[in-house]
């Protein structure tokens, strides 16, 4: 059995029941985007259903301008057979970083108000049709996560909410059950009721990525949190119940790049640090099993170019895409290619193997990953970046194309 394939048997038994018709139905490759498809960026799942991303392109051919958010139903995708993309902002606001729960109905990005200022964050209701602020801040607030249950929202920010007269770039947690869409934050009237500050530190933290229900919240930061005299980038995971900060990794060398699974349970990132004094160098991929227990960590890659980067974790923590330039499994392999990893048996297996360039994994809740590539996997005349879901149970034992 080839190891691409008992990464996939292991993920199939894992797929939710009513997910289990869309990945018998859905082919190997669904091209999402078509032909002058713009600068895409920032493809997220929200469960197994909806991809999430940003583009400037005019996607939907009705004269749409500047860069917009979008999603990807893969359900009705898979039910009708047809092209199943819908854009969720316009104007001029530079809409960016979509995110959204499981059920994809609240869906949080950043944009520019009016297309000038400060980056705020903004919350779409799609079934209301409703757009409100959720910042105001004096400085930019930006890619904002949302956990699994739409209960929380996560982002990055340089605004001085709670005036501390900290610099740098500090993370934040919505509470949205108490936020109040006529006061955007900071809402001194209320207190900024609903709003925690979760690093108060000079420097730069960023990339936070929350559990279900928020309860700890992973980022990376080079702020020196602890006080441990780190002065590169590292990752961290903060209890919002218990206000405790913990180091997940250490230098010298940075680490990046969090992502953590649903329960967090398990926690991956890339890192420039011989943190299992394998001394392979250059930037591998790291995972933290039993994250919530007692700790293991296990060094993913082992390439000897040392650049293995953008993990994503599949969010019950079984499976792991990434992307590396090193020829990993002997393959004649040049890269940049994505890459799985089998969390249970611990295997590598190669997704795609195409000319061109293949960037931003992001794994579904399912067997499904959404990549971006200038490949032509479907070799359909793209001659640019298109935005792509490979269903892994159909792909089988292969690579693509």
């Amino acid at each position: 059995m080839t190891r691409i394939a008992a990464l996939i048997m292991t993920l199939v038994l894992l797929i939710p029941a009513s997910a289990g018709a869309w990945h018998k139905r859905t082919p190997a490759v669904v091209q999402i985007t078509s032909a002058d498809a713009g600068a895409l960026a920032h493809p997220r799942w929200a469960g197994y259903r909806y991809v999430f991303f940003d583009s400037d392109g005019d996607l939907l051919g009705i004269g749409s301008q500047g860069r917009q958010a979008f999603v990807f139903d893969l359900q009705e995708r898979a039910k009708t057979g047809l092209p199943a993309l819908q854009q969720l902002t316009s104007g001029p606001g530079d809409s960016q970083r979509p995110s959204s729960g499981v059920r994809g109905k609240l869906v949080v990005f950043d944009a520019l108000p009016s297309g000038s200022g400060p980056r705020q964050l903004f919350i779409l209701d799609r079934k209301a049709g409703s757009t409100s602020a959720l910042t105001r801040g004096a400085d930019d607030s930006l890619n904002a996560s949302m956990d699994d249950g739409s209960r929380v929202v996560v982002f990055e920010s340089k605004a001085d909410f709670f005036n501390t007269e900290v610099t740098g770039t500090q993370i934040y947690l919505i509470n949205l059950k108490l936020a109040d869409p006529a006061c955007p934050y900071p809402c001194p009237e209320n207190g900024n009721l609903g709003l925690t500050q979760i690093t108060n530190k000079a420097g730069t933290s960023r990339k936070a990525v929350p559990t279900k229900g928020g309860k700890v919240v992973a980022f990376e930061s080079d702020a020196d949190l602890l006080g441990f005299g780190e002065t590169e980038g590292q990752i961290y995971c903060a209890d919002i119940r218990t206000g405790m900060i913990t180091l997940l990794s250490h230098g010298p060398g940075a680490s990046r790049n969090p992502t953590m699974s649903g329960k967090g349970g398990e926690l991956a990132f890339e890192s420039e640090a011989d943190l299992s004094g394998a001394g392979t160098g250059g930037t591998q991929v790291f995972l933290y099993k039993q994250l919530k227990k007692e700790p293991v960590l296990q060094q993913v890659t082992f390439a000897p170019g040392g650049n293995s980067t953008q993990p994503s974790l599949e969010r019950n923590g079984k499976g792991l895409a990434f992307i590396s330039t090193d020829d990993l499994l002997g393959t004649g392999s040049s890269g940049p290619e994505i890459f799985g990893y089998d969390v249970i048996r611990e295997t590598i297996g190669q997704i795609t193997s195409v000319p061109g360039l293949s960037v931003d994994p992001a794994y579904s809740a399912g067997v499904f990953t959404a990549l971006i590539s200038d490949g032509d996997l479907l070799k359909s005349g793209s001659t640019g970046p298109e935005l792509y879901v490979v269903n892994l149970f159909a792909l089988g034992g292969q690579t693509l194309p």
